[in-house]
């Protein structure tokens, strides 16, 4: 049956012009089975695109053209397709035949791939089911909307200005001002030379998210305990050197008492390499804390260029822009913003005055974080006496403004604060700032 639609579709598309717009915006050529038939309807597509005639001779000339008549297309299908078409008006009825049977094919490929990936004890189990996964979510990715004017969608558009955005203020004022907060959808990168403060930051940011809403946070660089030690450092300011040495004063003990339950209850999921080091990992994880807290969950990665690939790449540039897409097509799949710390090259700190400041290019290994970031902070310590502070670099901004700010360094208690006004959910009371 679907041999014999693909047939009727092509006659009417060759015959009429009427039919080829029809069944435009119903078929791609992947859509139809044969490769001689995806062959010509390609041809057909071309001519009628470029305004030329679409019938068997000029579709014959056309994959002549294309060297396409060599070991794929018979001649005598081509002028055989328009004799046996009874109506071009049936196009479209034709045509969601050929779509029907499109997708039911893609769904056995995509089970089948599965089944191969399944099969395959190279690929470990973490990733098998995450790749497994993605073959049958391919069959979604096919799925045109269609043609849709402006007047279809825009009522929807309009009734959402009515509702407030979904930003999710950051723990510093003066950088809500720019950036307005974490858009759901979006991907933020925070990006700095080592031990200018960016996982400092990232804690700040997962602990703010965590009063509200599920957080990931993949930390690669540290274990979880590290990650853990620097949270509750900064909600009970409790010197990190304590925690690190395990010799907390009576007063830190009971800091370290208030607030332990705090954070115990927070929806705070902390992993590090060892659980999660490959994209499909870091997608299982998040679909696991998911079925667990009933929401998709704020991921946060420190940091993106740790992350590793079982597949094969020409070099570590190609794989960090593979990280760097998968996270923001994940932000745009999961609508949740995600959080992707960047190492910058150390080579910048060797320029002289204000060009010694962390700029876009000094992202390491990959331009397609730039490309691909929403918001890109670029994050510059500055050590002088009586004076520490860290200085943040809205280099990039989709939904907003660029400029500059100051926080105020405390890494002792691993934090930085707002110069102009700390944050109230991270300071303990009675406490001074």
């Amino acid at each position: 049956m679907s041999v014999e639609a693909e047939r009727a579709v092509l006659g009417a598309v060759m015959l009429d012009r009427a039919a080829c717009d029809e069944v435009a915006e119903i078929l791609q050529p992947g859509d139809f089975s044969d490769p001689a038939h995806q062959a010509v309807y390609g041809a057909v597509r071309r001519l009628h695109d470029a305004g030329q005639p679409t019938d068997s001779v000029a579709v014959e000339a056309a994959l002549a053209a294309a060297g396409e008549l060599v070991g794929r297309v018979d001649v005598t299908l081509i002028y055989s397709l328009t004799s046996a078409v009874v109506s071009a008006s049936s196009a479209g009825y034709h045509a969601g035949i050929v779509l029907d049977q499109a997708k039911r094919r893609r769904v056995r490929d995509g089970a089948a791939k599965a089944t191969t990936i399944a099969n395959d004890q190279s690929i470990p189990t973490d990733d098998m089911v995450e790749l497994a996964r993605a073959a049958l979510d391919d069959v979604d990715a096919t799925v045109s909307r269609g043609v849709e004017s402006i007047g279809d969608w825009f009522t929807h558009y309009a009734d959402a200005l009515t509702e407030k955005p979904s930003y999710t203020p950051t723990p510093w004022t003066d950088l809500n001002q720019l950036i307005f907060g974490f858009r759901d959808g979006g991907m933020y990168v925070v990006a700095a030379r080592p031990g200018d403060g960016k996982s400092i930051m990232a804690v700040q940011i997962a602990l703010a998210f965590a009063q509200h809403r599920p957080v990931l946070f993949v930390s690669l660089e540290m274990n979880r305990e590290e990650i853990a030690a620097r949270a509750i450092a900064c909600m009970g300011q409790i010197f990190i050197g304590s925690l690190n040495k395990h010799q907390l004063s009576n007063a830190e003990w009971a800091a370290f008492a208030k607030h332990r339950a705090e954070l115990e209850a927070l929806p705070l999921v902390i992993v590090d390499s060892a659980e999660v080091s490959t994209i499909p990992q870091l997608k299982a994880k998040a679909r696991a804390v998911k079925r667990r807290f009933k929401r998709e969950p704020v991921v946060i990665v420190d940091y993106l260029q740790l992350l590793n690939t079982h597949e094969r790449v020409e070099n570590r540039q190609q794989a960090v822009s593979g990280f760097s897409r998968a996270l923001k097509l994940s932000a745009q799949q999961w609508r949740v913003p995600v959080i992707a710390l960047s190492q910058l090259n150390r080579g910048g700190a060797n320029r002289k005055g204000k060009q010694a400041e962390p700029q876009l290019t000094d992202l390491r290994e990959s331009g397609a974080i730039e490309q691909d970031g929403d918001v890109i902070l670029l994050l510059n310590r500055v050590r002088a006496p009586g004076r520490d502070e860290l200085k943040v670099n809205v280099a990039k901004n989709r939904q907003g403004q660029t400029g500059e700010l100051t926080l105020v360094w405390q890494g002792q208690f691993s934090r930085v604060l707002s110069k102009y006004q700390a944050n109230e959910d991270l300071i303990p009371e009675g406490r001074s700032r």
